[in-house]
């Protein structure tokens, strides 16, 4: 598991980098890979050790291209404070949709963990 800074995904009512308008009532995440888009992913709150399945359906936060981080052992180029275009971050390797937010008991950018979610056919 990646323990890494979650924020939350606001913009309820706005669409994601697919097209998906942004709701409540299905856990959806955002990574910073394209390459993550439409995966199971699994998120724990290491406080209270409460965790959801999500898909992820959009990129975030911040970068759009951090496969290192993603799919590897690096940290999430944004915990350097800065991303890629040279905006100001929160840190965060993860934004949480409001379900995920909620199910987890989280209310701020907080803590997590997350892996990808194993699943047997």
């Amino acid at each position: 598991m990646k323990s890494v800074l979650a924020s939350v995904e606001g913009l309820t009512g706005h669409p994601t980098s697919i097209g998906w308008r942004i709701d409540d009532r299905v856990p959806f995440v955002a990574l910073p890979s394209v390459k993550a888009l439409r995966r199971a992913v699994r998120v724990t709150n290491p406080a209270n050790g409460k965790s959801v399945e999500a898909l992820v359906l959009d990129v975030g936060p911040w970068n759009e291209h951090d496969d290192a981080y993603v799919f590897g052992d690096a940290r999430p180029q944004s915990e350097t404070g800065t991303d890629t275009f040279g905006r100001t971050t929160n840190h965060a390797g993860i934004d949480l949709g409001e379900y995920v937010r909620n199910a987890l008991g989280i209310t701020g950018n907080t803590p997590v963990e997350w892996e990808f979610a194993t699943y047997s056919v």
